[in-house]
């Protein structure tokens, strides 16, 4: 029983982290030549990741507490 509940929990994060993931991709390839000077040398996939997975379990924490 206890495991069943770590296993949804586990489902709805990664659930909020693909939601996320399914917008900010496409907008971020789109985004990302404008504010590249701004940023720096960080290469993209490593701002879509980490920027992802924050504003993913964020969500998760705003929904499921």
């Amino acid at each position: 029983m206890h495991n069943d509940l770590r296993l949804l929990r586990l489902a709805a994060r990664l659930a909020c982290v693909a939601l996320v993931v399914s917008v900010v991709f496409p907008l971020g390839s789109m985004v990302f030549p404008y504010v590249a000077d701004d940023v720096g040398h960080v290469p993209f996939s490593a701002l879509e990741a980490v920027l992802s997975t924050s504003i993913g379990f964020s969500l998760y924490g705003a929904f499921f507490g």
